[in-house]
């Protein structure tokens, strides 16, 4: 019984084409069954005593545009020093810390034990998945993943999530360059407040959940989203690599050649090429094939497994005029002096216009078009 349940759980994570959330889900990771505090005071003590982990901080008021990762600060302290310096509940924080997107190879085995996703139906993980701590009001900056379906678990503590679909003409940006992300402009952390009619046109496609402990959150591929911690938390989330990706990691690599002439003046033609001559070898992880079904299908499906479950809808009008409302408050706030001209305006326009995905996608067609008329006269 339990092979089938995580059988058709993969294949609903895989084809669903809106997020999915499961309250509550019956998944028991023996690492988390302390409190939080147990389980910071459990790494400080089995970590390297080498180095510290290396958190980010920002200034809750530092607001004028996204609160990029250029701008933060690095600061190097214990979880349990995080925890008595960033969660008091007496008073308004005033800055905010995280030590986030860490990978599991770098976390003490004694905080990930009973970790799994074979209940998802994805046993063949590798353990390739990401913590994720932070105090109130820890974001990241409204993206969509270039690789991937993400299962979240909150294991701490509460965040909002705000989603959008791919088509949602949010204005997709490159800088900050990520690999395996693509931003937009828009700043929902704090928009501004005479710009609000700006964001107002992304109501109709805007989905928001909480997620508590014990959630689990599905974002389907290419999805838009914006997080953030309503209070300190925790959670944990794996990437599914798909067959698919395998097609965009030339995009990345044209976007990354792009970039960094650009920036660096590098070259990475070298990884272009082997990337055309073993695409494969891109990756060594198990790839899902998502076939992607009709959503009635996958309705089927979802009636089939004895879990909880829900389909996020759109936000009511007045609840994504009322987060937003709420968020350009922040610009009342005292602004920090952060800068934040790491290249000059015109250049980051060029680039992003380089970059554009659907430009990407057009270089790439012309490309192999190129290639295989090439090939056709010299055969």
């Amino acid at each position: 019984m339990a092979t089938y349940l995580s059988s058709n759980l993969r294949d609903i994570i895989l084809n669903t084409h809106v997020p999915l959330v499961f309250p509550d889900f019956p998944i028991h990771w023996e690492c988390f069954d302390d409190s939080l505090l147990d389980w910071c005071a459990r790494y400080d003590k089995d970590a390297s005593v080498s180095s510290l982990p290396a958190f980010e901080s920002m200034s809750i008021a530092d607001c004028d545009t996204p609160q990029w990762e250029r701008k933060r600060k690095r600061v190097k302290m214990t979880l349990q020093k995080f925890l008595q310096d960033f969660t008091k509940e007496d008073q308004e924080p005033t800055e905010w810390a995280a030590y986030q997107y860490v990978r599991a190879s770098e976390i003490p085995a004694s905080c990930l034990t009973g970790i799994d996703f074979k209940s998802f139906g994805f046993a063949e993980h590798q353990n390739d998945y990401s913590l994720w701590l932070g105090s109130k009001c820890a974001n990241t900056p409204c993206h969509y993943d270039t690789y991937g379906v993400n299962i979240v678990v909150q294991a701490y503590g509460s965040k909002s999530w705000l989603l959008f679909p791919p088509e949602t003409p949010l204005q997709s940006s490159r800088i900050p360059y990520e690999e395996s992300s693509v931003y937009c402009l828009e700043n929902f952390y704090a928009p501004a407040p005479d710009k609000l009619s700006h964001y107002e046109q992304f109501q109709g496609q805007a989905y928001h959940c909480l997620l508590h402990p014990g959630d689990v959150l599905i974002v389907p591929r290419h999805w838009w989203h914006y997080v953030e911690a309503v209070e300190t938390s925790l959670s944990v989330n794996y990437w599914v690599p798909l067959k698919t990706d395998l097609d965009l990691t030339l995009d990345e690599l044209i976007v990354k050649h792009v970039v960094e002439s650009f920036v660096k003046g590098s070259s990475l033609f070298s990884q272009f090429e082997r990337a055309l001559q073993d695409p494969s070898s891109e990756s060594k992880r198990k790839l899902w094939d998502a076939e992607y079904l009709g959503q009635s299908e996958v309705f089927k499906l979802l009636s089939s497994v004895d879990v909880r479950v829900r389909a996020l809808d759109v936000m009511p009008k007045e609840a994504y005029t009322q987060l937003l409302t709420n968020n350009a408050k922040r610009h009342g706030a005292t602004k920090s002096s952060s800068e934040d001209n790491i290249i000059s305006s015109t250049l980051e326009q060029l680039i992003n216009s380089m970059c554009a995905p659907r430009c990407i996608a057009t270089i790439k067609r012309e490309f192999f078009r190129r290639l295989g008329q090439n090939q056709r006269l010299y055969r």
